[in-house]
């Protein structure tokens, strides 16, 4: 299900409605159109927006297919530098556990972390899915 950017809060409005002049107004318009390197770079500079931005956006949209992960857990995987689906499948649930909850106390992204179970299927999930975001 397709999530409208315009709903992310963690993004700058500003950029969100640069995108959405280009037709990208939802996760999968991300996702379909920001996937490649090359197709990123044309749509920041079509859009008018930083590279990196996009290059976030698109992370942070590619964690959040996987179910449980909203945009403040991916915000703190990210800063993990656990940036999309592939890297979280290459995790191990009770170092990652240990890992967030250190990096949430130094940046409090998120209210509390979810259990090593969730986190568990968190990284199952990340396997299963198929790979769309060329880093």
């Amino acid at each position: 299900m397709a999530l409208e950017l315009s709903n992310l809060e963690s993004f700058d409005p500003g950029e969100i409605e640069k995108l959405g002049i280009c037709g990208i107004v939802t996760s999968d318009d991300v996702l379909r159109q920001a996937a490649s390197r090359q197709s990123r770079k044309q749509l920041a500079m079509q859009a008018g927006v930083a590279e990196g931005s996009l290059l976030r956006l698109a992370r942070t949209i590619d964690l959040m297919r996987i179910s449980g992960i909203g945009e403040a857990h991916a915000q703190l995987l990210g800063a993990l530098e656990i940036g999309c689906v592939e890297d979280l499948g290459h995790q191990e649930a009770a170092m990652l556990i240990k890992a967030m909850r250190r990096k949430n106390v130094e940046l409090t992204l998120v209210r509390s972390v979810p259990p090593e179970s969730n986190l568990a299927r968190w990284i199952v999930d990340a396997k299963t899915l198929p790979i769309v975001l060329e880093i």
